[in-house]
């Protein structure tokens, strides 16, 4: 009989670590008692939007404090799996909410410029490695073994990845936020305007050409508020991703949600059904500027007739929420008895 669950909090609070605290909460829901073990650097603060997920019953307890028993459930997320070596009798999951920022291998941006990849991840390369070697010395192995693990997977992607790789996973694939569940899908095309949004906490080569070419009206998602949000997306034409795509990933869901028609390129999850959108949206990740731009051009002329090409993705995004707790309460009637 499961006694307690333990949510792996190392500190990362984007779109996964946000997913980490739902299912703390929507396991509270179930009858389950659950705390956040506090893995965070030293003076590092729960960013304000989780805090309503502490208001559902979630606590945090010290990484001593908790009961490794076969009655415990640890949860970490792929970025923390070295945090499982340890406890040695409490079951573990892993829930992957991406591939890429997975911590038993090395990181690289495929999306970002060879020198700013290098950048963006030698220090914490450097780090990683240095993990690999302490994890050897200390517990016999570089990385902690995850088929000692049940693997519960986030996307279409990281699901093939772990098949690659001979791990059988368990889908739980998390919705948008609840904030844009709330509001409901709009999908009115009248009175947009010709805006192309786009992720700029995303580094990308393709994205930094397009904005610094300045061929259309390119407006950053950044410092803006759900309701600031849902006034962009429900006024907007395009939102284009040339970014990484580790995982998942909200903004495409959530613009598309909104009437927002979608250009990605095939990079990680987004060549996947995780982005359902026709393939003419999916363009190389060797596309020149040109022909991105000419795209771009098109789907801004053409919007309203485009527009139900992104149907499906739409129907999908609206149906997530069912389908994840459908998902979850396999999960606790499978694995967590």
């Amino acid at each position: 009989m499961i006694r307690e669950i333990y949510i792996v909090d190392g500190g990362s609070y984007s779109g996964g670590g946000e997913a980490m605290f739902q299912l703390g909460c929507d396991l509270i829901e179930r009858g389950y008692g659950v705390s956040v073990i506090d893995m965070r650097k030293e003076n590092q603060k729960l960013p304000a939007k989780f805090e309503k997920y502490m208001k559902q019953g979630l606590r945090y307890c010290n990484p001593t404090d908790v009961v490794d028993a076969s009655s415990s459930v640890i949860i970490s997320p792929e970025s923390g799996t070295e945090y499982l070596f340890r406890y040695k009798q409490a079951r573990k999951m892993i829930y992957w909410l991406s591939y890429e920022f997975y911590d038993g291998k090395f990181f690289w941006n495929s999306a970002n410029t060879f020198f700013g990849g290098l950048k963006e991840s030698f220090w914490s390369n450097c780090r990683r490695l240095l993990h690999f070697l302490r994890n050897i010395v200390k517990y016999g192995h570089i990385r902690f073994p995850v088929r000692k693990a049940v693997n519960l997977s986030g996307s279409h992607f990281t699901s093939n990845m772990l098949k690659k790789h001979g791990i059988s996973s368990v889908p739980l694939v998390h919705s948008i936020g609840v904030d844009f569940l709330n509001a409901g899908m709009y999908d009115s095309i009248a009175d947009r305007e010709n805006i192309v949004l786009y992720n700029p906490a995303k580094p990308s080569r393709l994205t930094k050409k397009l904005v610094k070419r300045n061929e259309f009206t390119y407006i950053p998602i950044q410092s803006l508020s759900v309701n600031q949000m849902l006034e962009l997306f429900r006024k907007s034409k395009v939102y284009i991703d040339f970014g990484n795509f580790p995982g998942p990933e909200r903004l495409p869901k959530e613009t598309v949600y909104n009437g927002v028609n979608v250009l990605v390129w095939t990079l990680h999850a987004a060549a996947t059904d995780d982005v359902l959108i026709p393939s003419k949206y999916k363009l190389s990740t060797h596309v020149s500027v040109r022909v991105a731009e000419e795209t771009i051009a098109d789907m801004l002329d053409h919007y309203s007739e485009q527009n139900k090409d992104f149907d499906e993705f739409r129907t999908m995004v609206q149906g997530m929420e069912k389908r994840y707790y459908e998902q979850l309460d396999q999960i606790c009637a499978n694995y967590l008895q």
